[in-house]
């Protein structure tokens, strides 16, 4: 019984797969490959031919702010990070020195700990650059050819799997 159990698993896991796949191999559909990179048909677009297919207004109100977003919060994110951490590790290495409790190391370990938690709110901007800029790739796809939608829950015949891809 286990065995068959695991065999439809991975069907069903590989049949999803397939389907997938195919669906985001269709001719023109665009694709992020979430690198600030976009492709179409297997080939990546410059910035002139992602300006040509999204258009002026989605080119200038959301590409380019995306952009802009995604490069900046990652590197203020790490310098975060890594400045919280630094700052945690030295104050957990000086913990048991007579002067850890002075007040200009409070003050610095506080102003180290507030300025590495602020900075690590970039990865928060790189986020939703990324996320903007999926959403270009399927505001193209939707208003250029099909639509696919994929959902688990409740189906015309029960719960399961819903797969649709209509034509617009």
């Amino acid at each position: 019984m286990k065995h068959i159990t695991k065999f439809f698993i991975v069907a069903a896991i590989a049949f999803l797969g397939s389907v997938t796949l195919r669906a985001q191999q269709a001719s023109g559909n665009l694709h992020y490959l979430g690198r600030g990179d976009f492709v179409i048909n297997g080939s990546p677009l410059a910035e002139e031919e992602m300006y040509n297919l999204i258009g002026d207004k989605v080119y200038y109100e959301t590409y380019l702010s995306a952009q802009k977003q995604r490069k900046a919060g990652l590197p203020i994110g790490i310098v975060g990070a890594g400045l919280l951490g630094a700052t945690t590790v030295w104050y957990a290495v000086a913990i048991d020195a007579n002067w850890i409790h002075e007040k200009p190391v409070v003050i610095s370990s506080a102003i180290g700990w507030g300025i590495g938690a602020i900075a690590s709110a970039g990865f928060a901007f790189y986020i939703i650059g990324n996320k903007r800029l999926k959403w270009i790739a399927e505001d193209y796809n939707r208003r250029n050819g099909f639509a696919a939608s994929f959902q688990v829950g409740p189906t015309p015949n029960g719960v399961g799997v819903l797969l649709n891809l209509q034509p617009f």
